[in-house]
């Protein structure tokens, strides 16, 4: 197994790019396993300014070779050339590493953003409804998920601020009485969700949620909000200080012709936070009289520096996990090892059980001690050939050593007392 990480973000890209890469992001999972056979696994990660591809691949498949045929994929699926889409690549506990920084917030337009996590998390969930998802990229983003919530404990980074989604709102409470207002928020994703919590944070109660899907409502019941349907849209519209989009599906929702009306002979302004990658809001709404349109690369715009000790203190520990989930790979491969000994040791005592005599369905006591022994001298047969043959070929101490890893310290501490006990033989001396 080797995983793959592959990313396009708003630094090498820039967002008008990744958007359109993120277009792409439905069921590619499944697209990527059909035109890429080699792979065994694949999660989607889209946010508002990466496109994440996280792969399972044999160790045989050249990471460059990869990297091609995915990126060939992908300017096919965007209606791009091969040379416009430039994907970052890291393999093997780089890409390991990669995944668990981003996961943490390091890598994103706000340094520390907790978003991240619930999204990937929400990737690999649908990575098992599509069943692209391996045993192995299981495993890496349930640690990443791990190493997230060590970084917001132990550093300063998912402190008060420090998401887009909180940004986005201060930047439109500068043209807004707060929290007196009334918000719609468009869309039920994840980032709907963290829309919800980081409005209450600051006191605003008066919110309602707009899908143009059926989630809408259940949305609603499960955080105590108001749903809106079509039809109740405009008026929702006209009664909003503060519209917040983050459905980002590919085409916009929110039409100068739909908010046009809704803006009319209004006496305060109406603030217009679009927080998709791919915008939710036609540009031309911008322009309405009344209106303030905040897009996502305004709020890159205005995003907080991270403290330097902060950020270097969450790198700490995002190497300390990838080293301990490097160890933790190398236990797993002695599995079918284990798998196998412990087969072999059942075999035995299977064949010890069958030799014995039942009688009225009682054994006798003897013959059970007897089989006991006799499956005890297979089982050491080996092992008591091994040692005089390493003490005879000068590798006793080897031999000693070998039997601390698989027997442990306790047991070996008897066998080294007695090794240290027996007489040293001198040369011509019988055996």
């Amino acid at each position: 197994m080797t995983i793959h990480l592959l990313s396009a973000d708003h630094r090498t890209q820039g967002l008008d790019a990744v958007a359109r890469l993120g277009a792409t992001a439905a069921h590619l999972g499944p697209d990527l396993m059909g035109a890429v056979p080699d792979l065994r696994g694949v999660i989607v990660l889209g946010t508002c300014n990466r496109l994440a591809l996280l792969l399972d691949a044999p160790a045989a498949v050249a990471a460059e070779d990869l990297r091609r045929r995915v990126t060939d994929c992908l300017a096919r699926r965007a209606d791009l050339s091969g040379d416009a889409v430039d994907l970052t690549a890291w393999r093997g506990m780089d890409a390991v590493s990669q995944l668990f920084a981003t996961a943490a917030g390091l890598e994103s337009m706000v340094v520390g953003e907790r978003e991240i996590a619930g999204q990937l998390r929400r990737a690999m969930r649908v990575a098992a409804e599509e069943d692209t998802l391996s045993t192995d990229l299981t495993r890496a983003v349930e640690h990443a998920s791990t190493t997230s919530r060590r970084v917001a404990h132990e550093t300063g980074l998912a402190g008060t601020g420090r998401s887009v989604v909180a940004v986005g709102i201060e930047l439109a409470a500068r043209h807004l009485p707060l929290p007196h207002m009334r918000v719609l928020i468009v869309g039920t994703g994840a980032y709907a969700g963290a829309t919800v919590t980081a409005l209450r944070r600051r006191g605003i109660s008066d919110i309602a949620v707009y899908s143009r899907s059926d989630r809408a409502q259940a949305f609603a019941v499960g955080r105590g909000l108001r749903a809106v349907d079509d039809a109740e849209l405009p008026a929702a519209l006209e009664a909003a200080d503060l519209v917040i989009t983050c459905r980002g599906l590919g085409a916009p929702v929110l039409t100068r012709q739909l908010v046009a009306p809704a803006v009319t002979g209004r006496r305060r302004p109406l603030v217009v936070l679009d927080l998709a990658l791919t915008r939710d809001v036609e540009v031309a709404v911008g322009s309405l009289p009344g209106v303030k349109l905040i897009d996502l690369p305004s709020v890159q715009r205005a995003v907080p520096a991270a403290e330097a000790r902060q950020v270097q203190a969450a790198r700490a520990i995002v190497d300390e996990e990838t080293a301990l989930f490097e160890r933790m790979l190398s236990g797993r491969r002695m599995d079918p090892v284990v798998c196998s000994l412990r087969s072999h040791v059942a075999g035995l005592v299977e064949e010890e059980i069958a030799r014995l005599h039942v009688a009225g369905g009682r054994v006798d006591a003897g013959d059970a001690a007897r089989a006991l022994h006799h499956l005890a001298a297979r089982m050491l047969h080996h092992p008591t050939v091994a040692a005089r043959a390493a003490a005879e070929a000068g590798r006793g101490q080897d031999y000693l050593d070998a039997l601390d890893l698989l027997l442990g310290a306790e047991i070996v501490a008897d066998l080294r007392d007695a090794a240290t006990a027996l007489p040293t033989a001198t040369p011509g001396e019988a055996r």
